[in-house]
């Protein structure tokens, strides 16, 4: 019995020890975290000089005029799942700045006619309108026979204060 006594003694004294040095080791743990964060962040302040720090750099937006700004909202709503944000770069759809000056040897009307419904220009053999269906097909433009001139003139001239600020 007292044989019996002794070991549990000695196993509770062991379960103890594996406790205090599991919690020991835990704590070792996080202090050799919170001495290696201490270290680099010292180390990055004596070390690091300002060519090296991160610089923050603000890119300021174009104040859109009143046109460019409702010219915004419609592209978000009926252009930009098919063209790139900046102008400048193609997605589904060709990149859009610049725009009024491919279409310049043609009537204004003309280009409101192929944003609103390039498939038909095409089929009428608009020669501007075939050459893009030559570069961009099978890729259908989405008709957006909604849309008055105005509506047309502030999505260009949003598409314009976009392209200049990228």
């Amino acid at each position: 019995m007292k044989k019996h006594i002794e070991e549990e003694s000695q196993e509770s004294l062991n379960t103890e020890i594996l406790a205090a040095i599991s919690k020991l080791t835990r704590a070792g743990f996080l202090l050799l975290l919170v001495l290696i964060l201490l270290f680099w962040q010292n180390y990055s302040r004596l070390m690091g000089s300002k060519a090296e720090q991160p610089q923050v750099v603000q890119v300021q937006m174009p104040i859109l005029s009143p046109a460019a700004q409702k010219g915004k909202d419609l592209f978000k709503n009926n252009c930009a799942a098919c063209h790139h944000r900046d102008m400048k770069s193609n997605l589904t759809g060709p990149a859009l700045g610049g725009v009024q000056e491919r279409w310049a040897a043609y009537p204004r009307t003309d280009l409101y006619q192929w944003i609103r419904n390039s498939q038909a220009l095409i089929e009428a053999g608009h020669p501007r309108a075939q050459e893009l269906w030559q570069k961009w097909k099978p890729v259908i433009m989405t008709p957006s026979n909604s849309l008055k001139d105005e509506d047309i003139e502030a999505i260009l001239a949003y598409v314009e204060a976009q392209n200049a600020a990228f």
